[in-house]
C-alpha cells in the first residue's frame, strides 16, 4: 500500500504539472519536441539507473518484510515487481516461496468428526490462499433409503454434495453474517460446495467462513477421527 501510495502521489503531481502546461498554452495537444540521439543516450541512461535504484531498494524492503515475518507485506512489493517483469523466472519462485511461508505461518491442526456435518474452521479471505490437507480413515454406515432419483443433492447445506464423491471431504464458505448473501437475496450467487479430499489449495473465491464436513447422505452413521492441517485461514474461536 505504500509503493502503490508513492507511485499515485508521482502520477498526480505529473498530471498535474502536464494539465498546468496545457492550459497555459491553451492548447489540447502538443508537437513532440525532436530529441537529439546523444540527449535519448542520456534519458535511457538514467531510466537504467533509476530502475536500478527501484530493485535494489524495493529488494531491501522484501528482504525487511520477509525476515519481520510480514510475509503479505513482501508479496505485494514482488507482485509489483512481477508487472514489471512479467516474465522473470526468480520472482516467479519467491512469489511461491512467500505463498509457502504465508500458508505454514497460519498453519493450525483441527480434528474433523466425520459424525457431524458442516464444521466450522476459520474465516477466509476472497484470493488469499487457502491449504487444507486432510488425512485418516472413518467407517461409514448408511441404511438410507433411496428413490429412483438417488441420493438428494440440491441444497449444499443439508444434502450430498452432487460434484463430489461419497464420502469425501468436501468445503463450503459461507458469506459473512449480516451480508446480504446470508439472507434470501436472490440477487446473490448462493456458495458452492467443492471436493477438498486428502489435500486442497487454492485462493478463496469469497470472503467468508470455511466450513468443512464428509460427503454423506443424512441419517448415516460414521464412526472415526479424520486429522485436518489448515494453512491460510483464520481459526475460529
Amino acid at each position: 500500500m505504500i509503493l502503490a501510495s508513492i507511485l499515485a502521489v508521482s502520477t498526480t503531481m505529473w498530471w498535474g504539472q502536464t494539465s498546468l502546461v496545457l492550459a497555459q498554452t491553451g492548447k489540447s495537444k502538443a508537437k513532440p519536441k525532436p530529441i537529439t540521439p546523444g540527449d535519448l543516450k542520456k534519458l535511457d541512461a538514467k531510466l537504467e539507473e533509476v530502475q536500478g535504484s527501484f530493485l535494489r531498494d524495493t529488494a531491501s524492503i522484501i528482504k525487511g518484510y520477509e525476515d519481520g515475518g510480514q510475509y503479505d507485506r513482501a508479496k505485494i512489493l514482488l507482485e509489483v515487481l512481477q508487472k514489471l517483469d512479467p516474465k522473470n523466472e526468480q520472482i516467479k519462485k519467491k512469489l511461491e516461496h512467500l505463498d509457502d511461508m504465508i500458508l505454514d505461518s497460519s498453519e493450525f491442526d483441527i480434528d474433523l468428526d466425520p459424525g457431524k456435518g458442516w464444521q466450522q474452521v476459520g474465516l477466509v479471505v476472497k484470493e488469499r490462499l487457502v491449504r487444507v490437507e486432510v488425512e485418516g480413515d472413518y467407517k461409514l454406515i448408511s441404511t438410507l433409503t433411496v428413490g429412483p432419483d438417488g441420493v438428494p443433492a440440491k441444497d449444499p447445506i443439508n444434502d450430498m454434495v452432487a460434484s463430489a464423491p461419497l464420502g469425501a471431504v468436501v468445503a463450503i464458505i459461507m458469506p459473512p453474517t449480516g451480508s446480504s448473501t446470508a439472507g434470501n437475496n436472490n440477487n446473490q450467487k448462493q456458495p458452492n460446495a467443492f471436493t477438498v479430499g486428502t489435500k486442497y489449495e487454492q485462493a478463496a473465491a469469497r470472503d467468508g467462513m470455511l466450513l468443512l464436513k464428509v460427503n454423506v447422505p443424512q441419517g448415516s452413521k460414521c464412526t472415526g477421527k479424520l486429522k485436518v492441517k489448515v494453512g491460510g485461514v483464520t481459526r475460529s474461536t
